[in-house]
C-alpha cells in the first residue's frame, strides 16, 4: 500500500477507483450517496447510485463493480451510522480479492472511515497494511510513513519519496 495526494475526481472513469459507501439504499431503489467522494463521484456518474442500490439489495453491503472502473468500499452499514474497523477490514479484503481476479495493476481510494466516518487513521492504515499491496493507492498521506507518493499533474507524474 502506498499513499497519494491525487484527487479521486481527476481519475474517476479512466482508471481504477474505490469509493467509499453505506448500506442504505433509499426508497426510489438507489444507494445513498449523500457525503464524501461517494457524493463527488456519484454527481459526475449519476447511473451508479441506481446500480449500487440494486446491488445492496440482490447481494449485500459488499464491494461491488459500479462499472465505469469504480468499486464500492462499504464502510459503514447505514448512512447514519459511523463507520467500522471491521467493515474496513472486510471490504479490504473482498477488493483485494477482485484486484486479483480481474488483473487490475493499480486502484485508488480514500483513507476508508476516516473521514466522515470517525474512525482513527492510525488503527485504519494498520488495518490495510496487513492487507493491501503496492497496487493500492490510498489517497490521504499521514505524516511520517515511509512510501509515500506524491502525484503532480497526471497519475503518470508518480513520484517515490521516503520519509514523507
Amino acid at each position: 500500500m502506498r499513499f497519494t495526494t491525487i484527487d479521486l475526481l481527476t481519475i474517476a472513469g479512466k482508471e481504477a477507483i474505490a469509493i467509499t459507501t453505506n448500506g442504505t439504499v433509499k426508497p426510489d431503489g438507489s444507494a445513498n450517496m449523500g457525503r464524501g467522494n461517494a457524493l463527488a463521484v456519484a454527481a459526475r456518474f449519476p447511473a451508479i447510485a441506481a446500480k449500487l442500490g440494486h446491488l445492496i439489495q440482490t447481494s449485500g453491503n459488499h464491494v461491488h463493480d459500479l462499472g465505469s472502473n469504480i468499486f464500492s468500499f462499504p464502510v459503514e452499514e447505514t448512512w447514519l451510522s459511523q463507520a467500522e474497523l471491521r467493515l474496513v477490514k472486510r471490504s479490504a479484503q473482498e477488493l483485494l480479492a477482485l484486484v486479483e481476479a480481474r488483473g487490475i495493476d493499480r486502484i485508488t481510494l480514500p483513507l476508508p472511515g476516516c473521514g466522515k466516518g470517525g474512525l482513527d487513521r492510525t488503527e485504519v492504515i494498520a488495518v490495510l497494511e496487513q492487507i493491501f499491496d503496492d497496487r493500492f493507492l490510498v489517497t490521504q498521506q499521514p505524516d511520517n510513513l515511509p512510501g509515500s507518493i506524491s502525484v503532480k499533474d497526471s497519475p503518470a507524474g508518480l513520484k517515490k519519496q521516503s520519509g514523507c
